[in-house]
């Protein structure tokens, strides 16, 4: 049995490609879809490095690449993200 997650793979999608087009910051898309600006933030690194499969539930932790890991550290230590 999967993890039940709060939003569905559509809405982490469509936020993701929301983001991408520009129309809207994590902040305003997080506020739309009542979610956590942070969380958003997640989900489109992981959009970003993985395509929409990023979202397929699982039923085992979830386990990263080295160069996600870093490409995640990367954004961080240039300020994309907190």
């Amino acid at each position: 049995m999967g993890r039940k997650t709060k939003h569905s793979k559509e809405i982490k999608i469509q936020a993701c490609k929301n983001y991408e087009k520009g129309n809207g910051s994590f902040e305003s898309i997080a506020k739309s879809v009542e979610a956590d600006e942070a969380s958003v933030r997640r989900w489109y690194l992981r959009y970003k490095e993985h395509g929409p499969s990023a979202f397929e539930t699982s039923n085992r932790n979830s386990s990263y690449s080295k160069e996600f890991k870093l490409s995640v550290v990367e954004e961080y230590v240039i300020g994309n993200i907190s």
